[in-house]
């Protein structure tokens, strides 16, 4: 915990930590040594080796390893159940594609520290967020650092936050600074990183990210994703003033970090890999209770994944491997453990003895009172774990469902704000405009034309759908040419009842149809991007914030095969092409479509739209 709390501060105060290693073959041996070693340290004597295990009065960790397809996993956990602050449970789940996600929580809500556990992470693999590699310590950067520092900051697949810290040219302060920022940000490792830059980088930033820069004797903190060429994203980026940091308390400004980190922590949306390794591992050990119920046959044994029950585990010889889920590759006709065969041969004894086949309560009093009926234990059973087995499937499948809802609604959420902020300045720009006008055609004592409104053939034709708009454009292809899946877009029309989406693409278009008039009247010879965030006067345009230049390298890595689309064979002699560019069109629940196209201006002087659809899969989609 920190020194002192403030009984007033609200939100989430779990720690909550993504990382990716630079050496995967070396993620779970390390893992597990790190967990083990962490667990010594707090007086557990747990082998890995020989368990999968431990249980004592209040404290329960365990190891245990799975194997999905090409990939394997391990989740190590401990949990503290009897301390005066309530229960605290530690997971981490790793995988050998190169990844951990640790996790440390509190029944009773209280603040959870930077765990010893990651900071032995860290020191002992090579772990990043993005393009950063964490630390437990703050980074020093000059101005070789900038362009490394800007592109840290616009990737989107950064899953942690960026705490920078300017400075200014009094060089007997920066020292001094340096070290209360490692005192105000000591309870982020692992969360977010962070960077004092020299006062040279400071400067630097400010000339290459205008609003979006940290001034100097100031801490900004930096969201995924930052969009230097949209002002209005600058507002997600808080900042503590010179006068803040200098007046506040250190342990005050220490617990406002931290809870920033650990409440955008909660609110992140978990990789899909991360989901679907710990759906694997919920549903392994749910099949895992179920046998344990029964008396499964050879052949359910063989497909279904156990977790040893504490009995067999204490039971276990001291050279015996940890437990796999996944069982697919064990041999089941192994011998029984020496103890294990003992107590099947008592058993066996008691069944001869009695004449039962099953040791249940009914059955022994069915023995001893000969004359008493009570129905089938077996179909009692059999019945009972049918009806438990299903309710609990459809339990999973519920509780699934609502974690891809929630990842939905929130991703929605934020591109709402986003955009809802951006149309909150673009309106104000308009009704400036309009007044002004207005003031001038009073002057000039054109009235009508002032206070008028503007005639109906001025307005323009949305089309009603996005199925009409590629007919439209198919009717006139001097500019844009679409190449896409006519199909792919009823689907987006069959979900856009506001005609959002469709407008936005129409929009789009426009704007696009704008760049090429402009480079063919010789007043631009720059890429769309750059052209909607700096327009030349006299040329119509869409919020540069719709427009994503690229993928990131991890989704084309991933999933860049869903972004190749058709093209005529004078752009591309194979007909295909990666459609990297594209317009985000209206956050529509699940949905979220996209338009995808080709700027081919330099070869045929027209661009290519290859698909307006659904969101395609990427590093945070289902």
């Amino acid at each position: 915990m920190v020194e002192t709390e403030d009984p007033d501060a609200l939100g989430p105060r779990d720690y909550r930590a993504f990382m990716r290693t630079e050496t995967p073959q070396l993620t779970l041996p390390t893992v597990q040594d790190q967990f083990v070693t962490w667990l010594r340290d707090k007086g557990i004597d747990f082998d890995s080796t020989n368990r999968v295990e431990f249980m004592a009065r209040g404290v329960r960790a365990s190891v245990v390893e799975h194997t999905r397809g090409h990939d394997d996993y391990v989740r190590c956990r401990l949990v503290e159940s009897e301390t005066p602050q309530g229960t605290w449970c530690t997971e981490v789940v790793a995988s050998s594609a190169g990844w951990i996600d640790l996790t440390v929580t509190n029944s009773e809500g209280y603040f959870v520290a930077v765990p010893k556990l990651a900071r032995y992470l860290m020191q002992a693999l090579d772990v990043r967020d993005a393009s950063m590699q964490l630390l437990d310590e703050v980074k020093q950067w000059d101005i070789n650092e900038v362009d490394r520092l800007v592109e840290l900051l616009e990737d989107q697949d950064r899953h942690g936050l960026v705490f920078v810290a300017g400075t200014g040219d009094e060089p007997d302060l920066y020292e001094a600074f340096r070290k209360r920022v490692s005192t105000w940000t000591r309870e982020v490792f692992g969360m977010a990183q962070s960077i004092v830059l020299t006062p040279r980088a400071t400067q630097m930033l400010s000339d290459r990210l205008g609003y979006h820069a940290v001034g100097p004797w100031m801490l900004r903190t930096y969201y995924p994703g930052v969009a230097p060429a949209q002002i209005v994203d600058s507002r997600r980026h808080r900042y503590l003033t010179t006068a803040t940091l200098a007046n506040e308390k250190d342990w005050r400004l220490r617990q406002l970090l931290a809870n920033t980190a650990r409440r955008h922590a909660a609110t992140r949306l978990d990789p899909t890999e991360v989901i679907r390794a710990k759906r694997a591992f919920a549903r392994a050990e749910t099949r895992a209770l179920l046998a344990a119920f029964g008396e499964p046959t050879p052949s359910d044994r063989d497909r279904t994944e156990v977790v040893p029950s504490p009995a067999v585990i204490s039971a276990a010889p001291t050279d015996a491997k940890p437990q796999a889920l996944d069982l697919e590759d064990i041999d089941t006709d192994r011998a029984e453990p020496p103890a294990v065969a003992a107590a099947e041969a008592q058993l066996d004894l008691i069944r001869l003895v009695l004449g039962i086949t099953s040791i249940t309560r009914v059955a022994l009093e069915q023995a001893i009172h000969p004359g008493h009926t009570a129905p089938s234990p077996e179909s009692l059973r059999s019945g009972a774990l049918q009806a438990a087995s299903l309710r609990i499937k459809e339990q999973l499948d519920r509780i699934e469902e609502l974690e891809d809802f929630r990842r939905d609604a929130v991703r929605a959420l934020e591109d709402q704000q986003l955009e809802r902020a951006e149309l909150q300045d673009d309106l104000e720009k308009s009704r400036r405009t309009v007044r002004w006008l207005r003031d001038r055609f009073a002057e000039m004592s054109d009235y009508e034309t002032a206070f008028g409104e503007a005639p109906e053939d001025t307005l323009e034709t949305y089309p009603a759908s996005c199925v009409e708009l590629i007919d439209r454009l198919g009717r006139d292809q001097d500019v844009l040419v679409f190449t896409g899946d006519r199909n792919k877009a009823r689907v987006v029309d069959d979900a856009d009842t506001l005609q959002l989406a469709v407008r936005s693409a129409w929009e789009a278009c426009i704007a696009l149809r704008e760049y090429v008039r402009a480079r063919n009247d010789g007043n631009w010879d720059n890429g769309v991007d750059q052209f909607l965030k700096n327009r030349p006067e006299g040329y119509d345009g869409i919020s540069a914030g719709k427009h994503g230049a690229t993928e990131t390298a991890v989704t084309m890595k991933q999933f860049g095969g869903e972004r190749i689309f058709p093209v005529p064979a004078e752009v591309s002699s194979e007909q295909v092409i990666a459609m990297k560019a594209h317009f985000k069109l209206a956050s529509i629940g699940m949905l979220s479509p996209r338009m995808h196209y080709h700027d081919d201006y330099t070869n045929t002087g027209k661009i290519y739209i290859g698909y307006i659809g659904r969101h395609l899969t990427n590093t945070m989609t289902n």
